[in-house]
């Protein structure tokens, strides 16, 4: 809404504008003239503050005041002295100016480039009629707009802009008030240099002046401002500006003890009219202000604390504000800019809706008439403010013309768009649009290498033999953990070196809240994974090992590695590979009588034996030939295992406890057995283990009633509640840190409601056989030379162990050197080092122990351990609202490793609660983590797209640089593969799986004679792009299940 101001009568009005000398200083913008505006040199200079007498009343209020405060004398003084206003030097009351050159006295302010807070105020008619600035946007990073309707920011996006209006914004600047280096310490000075340096510019009339003022310091509303609606004075106002103040003024100093003459009060009450009206401009700036903090004593900043403890995190240190006010007013009859940068940032909290200093200003007023769109001419200069760039330049800028050229370069980088009607989001290519961008980037650097090199010139003789030499002398050895150095054990020596000099920070830094969470967090997720394989491996082993074993090793094994290991945030456990290897072990061994935990027993001390020969020539730098082809093939291998597995397990349970069957005629009794069976196995477990001393046998049952449906039941219960609870880890319900914690103890939230639903309801179900207090889960010693069956290997056989143990320790090389990578990645920005040589010879060495004790085998588990660096680490939050959270940093330590596997290893004296869980539950877990990592593999998503019409396809990396049918061609040699791989899996030669899934690296090898290189950096680059709005997903960044 225009402002408007009444004049002192139509006379002096028509006067004013019929006057041809102030006509001429006016500037149109539709008609682009030059008055005012000059390249260069010095501009005009207005007329004397003495050629304008001011009245007398004013002028006495003035000397009543100037005693108070210097600066008002500087500011207020009457003396001849010209407005003009150089381009990059202060004009302030200064005078260092007159005797240090120009270079110098620049030097004297702080132009490196700071952070910048932009707000968008503009005139508005408030709530109670009277005009005042409003905040109708903010720049942080992104632009932030007031949503209409409502007292609220809307999200962050990135400003779209007119070329209209940037070309108004550069027409304005080339004619407009430049001011650099204002040397001001508050609004009101600003706001008279300001308006005076308009009219020297011949941008308004002398007798606009005051109005100008008036406009620039009017009250200022913003969007979180509280706005009670009582006050216990009832008398003030809580909001007040220049103009409501004025009375104010008058009485504070009628009652002031420097009262004016009556001489004076009679003059001045004689003044009237034009006089007056000029005579206004000059009150005190000061006393407004410090009226102003009088009538409103810190409520609003009260009101607003809350809101500048949360927004304040979000504005780097160190920033300092724009602040753009942009409005039409009715008693200028063309539009008025000023650009102004100020000497020093000035607190200014009746502008700025936060404490942050103001650097700069920028002010556009003009008639409600002017082909000028104010609201777009705003949000145009503050997005330019808000550019890294161009903010950096507008610090640096001498004159116009250097504003002038970084305008220019904002138009060279931007894209613009056709107009036209777009119905879907998919007519606007947003790859396109950043790869465009980051060309034009790109361009525009190499260019300006080029004219720097060419700048340059040829290096004389003396430069080019300085330059050689230095190319010739040793460059410094590279970090790298996986380089070799050519020395024995050199990889493990280095580790060792890099990682041990942090052991006592290790545990110091571990000392925090946020450890103790990770702790509680994975300690969950470690016995929800420890229980489940625990479980499989009992059925999968005929009873050989189960749940106890896995619960003590998996502590034991994780103390060790949590106390020696070079990167200790990994969590080691039973993992679904290794569990395979067991099923295919304890098969081989009963075809051919050999004692099962006897063999395993010969195949961890073959391991021991195997890494250290790896480690000895440091063999762990193979790890850079597993390229993301045989990760996909394994993990979708793993992925299809899990899923098969529950289904053949609902296939068994329906052929032993079939529908529709007499149920009477076998089991005269229809209720719960599940307590009955429990206690039976548990009260005679060497009746049970009497007839297979190898392991517990299954028990027999008579089919149970509604046992099968209620099994399936349960397992599809337990994958929807654990699956959905993980999508709602990035869902718009609740807050951050609710859904959180629901979706990452998604699994043991989903086990412990079936576990009560099962012993609700009176079906019998199959559940854990576990053994009461520390007793092995068959009846035999813990240590396996002390049981019988040492002597069914003979000694060709416990040689021929080796070959068993190279496929086990295949399986751990690659699950523990994959996990490691994915944890070690660069954007963690770790400093402790890691251990990849060190950590895979501290893993055989557990898996030699757990063979001697007859445990289960023991990797590093990547979701595991993946969850375990997440939840260690610490996210900004003081990122720009719209910026993803970046990492600060991860709480590198051994303290919660070790936690995680005490807590496990004490768990196992719940036996009685674990007796409690049913076998189909813990199938249901098994179905989640396989259907769960499909997300991660990239092979998944390119099956997909086999059935789907190109026009569908996504635009990713693999489907815009790689033909349709090439990489339909590559999918296709993938599935090839994993076909190979599930049947050697399937057949009776299951156990040299790990030695085919090697074969897959010189596979992938063979295809670049097939694919070019760019396809193949497409086909098998880096993983893929998690979406921007989500919080990564375990199972999407570790590529192996489990």
């Amino acid at each position: 809404m225009p402002v408007t101001y009444s004049r002192a009568s139509d006379a002096s009005h028509q006067r004013r504008h019929l006057h041809p000398h102030q006509k001429s200083r006016k500037y149109s913008l539709q008609e682009g003239g030059s008055g005012g505006g000059g390249g260069g040199g010095e501009r005009r200079v207005s007329i004397p503050p003495a050629e304008e007498p001011l009245a007398e009343t004013d002028r006495e209020e003035l000397n009543a005041h100037r005693s108070d405060d210097p600066r008002a004398l500087r500011r207020h003084l009457i003396h001849p002295r010209g407005s003009i206003v150089h381009v990059g030097r202060s004009d302030g009351g200064d005078k260092a100016h007159e005797f240090l050159p120009d270079a110098t006295y620049k030097k004297m302010y702080d132009h490196s480039p700071h952070s910048v807070f932009v707000q968008l105020d503009e005139l508005q008619a408030g709530d109670d009629g009277e005009v005042e600035w409003r905040e109708t946007a903010r720049w942080i990073k992104y632009e932030e707009a007031v949503e209409e309707g409502s007292a609220r920011f809307g999200p962050p996006h990135v400003a779209s802009l007119s070329f209209h209006s940037l070309l108004n914004l550069r027409r304005c600047l080339e004619t407009g008030v430049v001011l650099m280096d204002l040397d001001e310490r508050d609004l009101p000075g600003v706001a008279y240099r300001v308006a005076e340096s308009m009219v020297a510019e011949g941008l308004i009339g002398a007798d606009d002046e005051p109005a100008v003022m008036r406009s620039l310091l009017l009250r200022h509303r913003h969007v979180h401002d509280g706005r009670p609606r009582f006050s216990i004075s009832g008398a003030i106002r809580k909001h007040s500006s220049y103009t409501s103040l004025q009375s104010l003024v008058d009485a504070r100093r009628r009652r002031s003890s420097h009262a004016m003459p009556a001489g004076g009060a009679g003059s001045g009450a004689g003044a009237v009219g034009r006089d007056r009206k000029k005579s206004s401009v000059a009150l005190d700036m000061r006393e407004v202000e410090q009226l102003t903090a009088s009538v409103t004593p810190g409520s609003q900043e009260e009101l607003r604390r809350p809101h500048h403890d949360s927004i304040m995190k979000r504005i780097p240190s160190g920033a300092e504000a724009t602040t753009v006010l942009v409005g039409a007013v009715s008693f200028l009859e063309q539009p008025t800019i000023a650009f102004v940068r100020l000497a020093h940032g000035i607190l200014m909290p009746s502008i700025t809706e936060v404490p942050v200093p103001v650097r700069f200003m920028f002010v556009l007023l003009g008639p409600p008439g002017a082909d000028l769109d104010y609201h777009e001419v705003g949000r145009s200069i503050s997005t330019l403010m808000a550019n890294p760039s161009f903010h950096d330049l507008a610090y640096k800028a001498d004159d116009r013309r250097e504003l002038l050229s970084g305008i220019n370069e904002f138009l060279d980088d931007s894209i613009v768009l056709p107009p036209g009607d777009w119905e879907r989001q998919t007519l606007l290519p947003f790859e396109e649009l950043r790869a465009k961008s980051e060309m034009i980037r790109r361009r525009k650097r190499d260019a300006l290498e080029r004219r720097r090199a060419s700048a340059a010139g040829v290096p004389d003789e003396k430069q080019a033999l300085l330059a050689a030499e230095k190319a010739a002398l040793p460059s410094k050895e590279v970090d790298d953990p996986l380089s070799r150095t050519g020395r024995l054990f050199g990889g493990v020596i280095r580790d060792m070196r890099r990682r041990y000099p942090h052991y006592v920070s290790d545990f110091r830094d571990a000392l925090n809240g946020q450890c103790a969470a990770a702790a509680i967090f994975m300690y969950f997720a470690a016995l929800s994974s420890a229980i489940t394989f625990g479980g499989l491996l009992a059925e999968k082993t005929y009873g050989q090992i189960g749940i106890s074993e896995t619960l003590l090793f998996t502590c034991l094994g994780g103390v060790v590695f949590a106390l020696g290991a070079g990167q200790p945030m990994m969590i080691t456990g039973a993992t679904g590979p290794l569990l395979l290897l067991d099923q295919s072990l304890v098969e081989f061994c009963r075809a051919y009588g050999f004692d099962f935990l006897a063999a395993r027993m010969y195949c961890g001390l073959w391991m021991v034996v195997i890494a250290l020969c790896v480690a000895s020539v440091e063999g762990s730098v193979a790890v850079k030939k597993i390229t993301r082809f045989t990760e996909d093939v394994f993990a979708f291998l793993i992925s299809l295992i899990f899923i098969s597995e529950p289904i053949t397990n609902m296939i068994g349970v329906y052929r032993a406890h079939p529908l529709g069957v007499d149920y009477c005629a076998f089991n005269n009794s229809t209720g719960n057995a599940t307590a009955a069976s429990n206690l039976t196995a548990a009260s005679a477990p060497g009746v049970a283990n009497a007839s297979l001393p190898t392991g517990l046998p299954p028990v027999p049952f008579a089919p149970k009633p509604n046992t099968a449906l209620f099994c399936t039941m349960l397992t599809l219960s337990t994958f929807a509640i654990a699956y959905y609870l993980r999508i709602f880890r990035n869902g718009k319900f609740l807050g951050r840190s609710a859904r959180r914690a629901l979706g990452d103890f998604g699994v043991p939230i989903a086990i412990a409601l079936m576990v009560g639903i099962s012993c609700a309801v009176p079906v019998w179900t199959e559940t854990l056989r576990v053994p009461a207090g520390l007793n092995p889960t068959a009846a035999r010693s813990w240590l396996v030379p002390l049981n019988p069956g040492l002597e069914t290997i003979p000694m060709w056989a416990a040689l021929v162990m080796v070959l068993p143990a190279f496929m086990v320790y295949i399986i751990v090389f690659m699950e523990t050197h994959i996990a490691e990578l994915i944890v070690d990645k660069p954007e963690r920005h770790l400093q402790k080092g890691s251990g990849f040589h060190m950590d895979i010879v501290i893993m055989s060495c557990v898996n030699a122990m757990c063979g001697v004790f007859g445990a289960p085998w023991q990797c590093v588990a990547t979701v595991r351990s993946v969850s375990h660096v997440s939840a260690l680490t610490v996210m900004s939050t003081t990122h720009a609202p719209g910026d993803k959270p970046y990492i600060i940093e991860v709480k590198e330590q051994r303290l919660t490793g070790l936690l995680v596997s005490v807590l496990v290893g004490i768990s196992v004296l719940a036996s009685g609660w674990l007796r409690l869980v049913p076998m189909a539950v813990l199938f249901g877990v098994f179905l989640y983590m396989g259907i769960s990592a499909l997300g991660g593999i990239q092979f998944w998503d390119r099956c997909i797209l086999l059935f789907k019409p190109v026009k569908h396809h996504p635009q990713v990396p693999y489907v815009r640089r790689v033909p349709t049918l090439r990489m339909h061609l590559y999918t296709v040699i993938q599935l090839a593969g994993i076909c190979v791989l599930y049947a050697v899996k399937s057949s009776r030669f299951s156990l040299a799986l790990p030695f085919f899934l090697v074969l897959m690296v010189p596979l992938r090898m063979s295809l670049a004679y097939i694919f070019t290189p760019m396809q193949l950096r497409a086909l098998d680059g880096a993983q893929k792009d998690i979406d921007k709005d989500d919080e990564p997903d375990f199972y999407e960044e570790a590529p192996l299940p489990g």
